[in-house]
């Protein structure tokens, strides 16, 4: 198995980095600090992180076709204009679950928002799987997940990726684009606990998928035909949470990281733990979508 080393390229301490997206027009990584509430702009050019503050827990930030931002927050799912800060709530679908938060998300090639959730305390069986269209109507794709994370389509889009941490398993399903249905379930990959724990997922231009490990010290590269784990960027650090491939050419591996545990004031013994690594493992990424609402 080929293994390549991250570098650190922003030294954040993010308590609960997540959420890389990058955005091409702007040539910047956009993430969030969960925990603190935070919106962050990198520019690895320059190397500035612009700050945002929000009103609530923030777990995804992706682009919109307006030119704005949206995000997955406590409240629901919500709308940034990230110059003046303003922050509006578009809509909430789990306003009778006041115990979940909105975790990981994308939009898909239709301009439709996919965007899961987690429940607060841990518990398994109360997350879901939301496809918001740009009209801010919604309907429930999957329930009853233990936490809903990492997703994305392959190349010709026919296939649907999608992550359960709590399982250990990255599933495939059949995708409708016209439609935006997932049908036909089935285990990708499944990772073991030795491994660490699937969060963030990120595909690749030859159809591979990404994912990070939550206490896995990196980002592994799978196979989906056969779910053979086929390649790994190293982190010096155990929290790894979301890639995103970035760069003019796609090329660079992006990835947030976290400090251990989920209290803002537990410390954490590695000095690099929250900071934002990177690598060019030699493969490309897929040019991603924006949000039509």
């Amino acid at each position: 198995m080929r293994e390549t080393a991250a570098e650190c390229v922003l030294s954040a301490r993010a308590v609960l980095g997540e959420g890389a997206c990058w955005f091409a027009e702007e040539q910047r990584l956009y993430w969030v600090d969960i925990l603190r509430c935070e919106v962050h702009r990198f520019d690895p050019v320059t190397g500035k992180d612009v700050v945002r503050k929000t009103p609530c827990h923030v777990s995804l930030v992706q682009p919109t076709t307006r030119g704005d931002l949206v995000l997955g927050t406590r409240d629901g799912i919500a709308r940034m204009d990230f110059e003046t800060g303003k922050f509006v709530v578009l809509c909430d679908p789990e306003a009778q679950i006041p115990g979940n938060r909105f975790n990981d998300g994308k939009p898909d090639p239709r301009g439709r928002l996919f965007a899961g959730s987690i429940a607060y305390d841990g518990s398994d069986k109360k997350a879901n799987l939301w496809r918001i269209e740009p009209d801010l109507t919604f309907t429930r794709l999957i329930d009853h997940a233990g936490n809903s994370n990492g997703l994305g389509w392959s190349p010709d889009q026919k296939t649907f990726y999608w992550t359960d941490t709590k399982t250990g398993c990255v599933f495939a399903f059949d995708y409708d684009a016209i439609h935006g249905d997932i049908t036909n379930r089935r285990v990708a990959v499944e990772v073991d606990k030795s491994v660490g724990r699937p969060d963030g997922l990120t595909v690749d231009a030859e159809g591979f998928l990404w994912t990070a490990l939550w206490g896995g010290h990196g980002v592994a590269r799978w196979n989906p035909a056969n779910g053979e784990l086929v390649e790994k960027v190293t982190c010096p650090v155990p929290y790894v949470t979301c890639p995103s491939f970035g760069g003019p050419d796609l090329d660079v591996l992006y990835c947030t990281t976290a400090q251990k545990g989920r209290d803002e004031m537990e410390p954490t013994p590695e000095a690099e733990a929250g900071n934002i690594f990177a690598a060019r493992p030699g493969v490309k990424g897929l040019p991603g979508f924006a949000f039509a609402g």
